[in-house]
C-alpha cells in the first residue's frame, strides 16, 4: 500500500530545475498582459493589467501598454486572472511521524515531498507547518531553501511546546515545569530558528470524549510567551475556547492556530481580536471535512483530487480513513462544532480582524474545500482570495514580500482561466504557478496524473 495513505489522517500535534524555484529568483524578465488582476488586498479586480516581473520581484502594474522589455518572456493573460500564489497557515506535513496512534518519530522526504508536490499543483505556493519533528520539518525547510527540492516556501514551528501530560504533549512536544526549566527549553527551540513558536493550551482536548489535562500556568505561560517576544520570535497557539483565547492574546500571542471551536463566542470577542491585531488561522477544514465524509465522500471525486492523489491513495482516503472517523465517533463531534466555527469566523471578519486561510490537513487540494467553507460562512469571493493569500503572509510574519502583488514583493503567482471572485470554486482552474517568478512544470510534478 502507497506510503502516502495517511494524508488524510487526523493529526493532533517537479519543476524542470534540479531544485527549487524559491532559493534562487528568476533571472529573466516577464511580462503578463492583458490579464484581470486580483492583487490580494481586497482591491477591486483591475481589467487588462501588465504586470512586469523583473529578478522574482514585482517592478510594475499598470494598465497601459507596456512594449515587453529586451529579452522579456511575454505572457497572454487575455481571458485569465491572475492571484497571489495561495498559503496555507496551518499543515503538517506528512513523513515526521507516523499518525495517531503511534507517536514513532520518522524521517521519510520521500512521503514528504509527494506531499509539497500536491501544494504546488493546488496553486499553494507558501505552507506554514504547525508543529512537527523538529530534525525533519528543519530538513524540508532547508532542502527546500537551498533548492535541493522542488517545493513550495516552508515556515515551520518544529516542536510543538506544550505542558507535561497535557494535550499535544507526547508526538515529540516540548514540555516544561515552571518558567526556569521553559525558559530554557525555550533556548534551545530557537537555535532551530523557528519561523514561529506554538504553545498548547487545550484542557478538553480534541474528539467527542471530553478530557481534564492540564495546562501551563497562567503566570508561567504568559512569561514565556514575553521570553519569545523579547527574543523576536513569533508566537501562536492551540486554543479551544475563548478564556483561554483571550489570556493569550492579553499574554502578547501574535496568532492563534485555530478559531475557538467549543462554542459560539462573545459578542466582544472578534472586536478584542480585532483590535489586538491578533492573526487567526481559519482551519475550518479540520472540522468540515472530517465531519462531512462520513455521510459524503464525494469531494474527492473533484479533479484535483483525483489529478494528484492515485486510485490506491484516494480509496485509502475514502474508505478506511471515513470509517475510523465513523467508528471513533469523531465525524460526528467534527459536525457539530463546525456551525460555531463558521458562524465565529464570520463574526471576526465583520468585526475587522485578520483571518489566514488555514486547513489543517495534509492534502493541497483541500485549501480550496477550505476556501469554499469560507465562503459559506458568508465572507466574499473576494476576501476570501485575501484571507487566502494576504493574511496567510500576516499569520507568517511575511507580508513585507510576500502575500500580495504588489511592486517590490515576490513573484509568487497563479494564473487562473475562471474568476474567483464569481464563484469561490473557480481557484480551482488553475493554469500556471509561478514561484519567484519562476514557473512551476505542474506536468513533472509527483502527482497521480503525471504517472499515468
Amino acid at each position: 500500500m502507497s506510503k502516502i495513505r495517511v494524508l488524510f489522517s487526523f493529526v493532533l500535534f517537479g519543476f524542470c530545475s534540479t531544485g527549487s524555484p524559491w532559493a534562487q529568483p528568476g533571472t529573466e524578465t516577464l511580462l503578463i498582459r492583458n490579464i484581470t488582476l486580483i492583487d490580494g488586498t481586497g482591491a477591486e479586480p483591475l481589467p487588462n493589467a501588465s504586470v512586469v516581473i523583473v529578478d522574482g520581484r514585482i517592478s510594475k502594474i499598470t494598465v497601459e501598454n507596456v512594449s515587453p522589455p529586451d529579452g522579456a518572456t511575454v505572457i497572454d493573460g487575455d481571458g485569465k486572472y491572475l492571484i497571489p500564489g495561495l498559503i496555507d497557515s496551518h499543515m503538517h506535513l506528512p513523513g515526521g511521524r507516523t499518525g495517531p496512534g503511534n507517536r514513532e518519530m520518522i524521517m521519510d522526504t520521500e512521503v514528504g515531498l509527494k506531499v509539497l508536490h500536491g501544494f504546488l499543483y493546488a496553486g499553494v505556493t507558501a505552507v506554514y507547518d504547525s508543529g512537527n519533528h523538529d530534525k525533519y520539518i528543519y530538513k524540508m525547510r532547508s532542502d527546500a531553501l537551498a533548492g535541493r527540492i522542488v517545493s513550495p516556501r516552508i515556515y515551520a514551528t518544529g516542536s510543538l511546546v506544550a505542558k507535561k501530560d497535557g494535550y499535544a504533549c507526547c508526538a515529540g512536544a516540548t514540555t516544561m515545569d515552571g518558567f526556569e526549566d521553559g525558559k530554557a527549553k525555550l533556548d534551545a527551540l530557537f537555535a532551530n530558528k523557528p519561523d514561529m513558536l506554538k504553545f498548547t493550551r487545550d484542557r478538553r482536548g480534541m474528539g467527542p470524549r471530553g478530557q481534564d489535562l492540564p495546562l501551563i500556568p497562567d503566570d508561567d505561560f504568559s512569561q514565556l510567551i514575553r521570553y519569545a517576544n523579547d527574543n523576536g520570535v513569533r508566537t501562536t497557539i492551540h486554543i479551544a475556547d475563548e478564556k483561554a483565547a483571550r489570556l493569550a492574546i492579553a499574554a502578547g500571542i501574535d496568532a492563534l492556530a485555530h478559531p475557538v471551536f467549543l462554542a459560539d463566542a462573545s459578542t466582544g470577542f472578534a472586536e478584542y481580536v480585532a483590535e489586538q491585531g491578533v492573526v487567526i488561522s481559519s482551519t475550518a477544514l479540520l472540522f468540515g471535512a472530517v465531519g462531512r465524509v462520513e455521510l459524503d465522500n464525494s469531494f474527492f471525486d473533484d479533479p484535483l483530487f483525483t489529478e494528484t492523489l492515485t486510485e490506491e491513495e484516494l480509496q485509502f482516503n475514502k474508505v478506511t480513513e471515513r470509517d475510523r472517523y465513523a467508528s471513533s465517533g469523531m465525524s460526528g463531534w467534527m459536525r457539530g462544532v463546525l456551525p460555531a466555527v463558521l458562524r465565529n469566523l464570520k463574526q471576526l471578519h465583520d468585526a475587522g480582524a485578520i483571518i489566514a486561510m488555514g486547513t489543517d490537513r495534509l492534502l493541497g487540494p483541500m485549501v480550496h474545500m477550505e476556501m469554499e467553507l469560507l465562503a459559506e460562512a458568508g465572507i466574499s469571493p473576494l476576501d476570501v482570495i485575501t484571507l487566502s493569500t494576504l493574511n496567510g503572509a500576516k499569520y507568517i510574519g511575511v507580508e513585507e514580500y510576500l502575500g500580495s502583488i504588489e511592486i517590490g514583493k515576490r513573484a509568487d503567482i497563479v494564473i487562473l482561466s475562471k474568476d474567483p471572485t464569481i464563484n469561490i470554486r473557480n481557484s480551482r482552474s488553475i493554469e500556471r504557478v509561478f514561484i519567484n517568478g519562476v514557473e512551476i512544470d505542474r506536468s513533472q510534478l509527483d502527482v497521480a496524473i503525471n504517472q499515468n
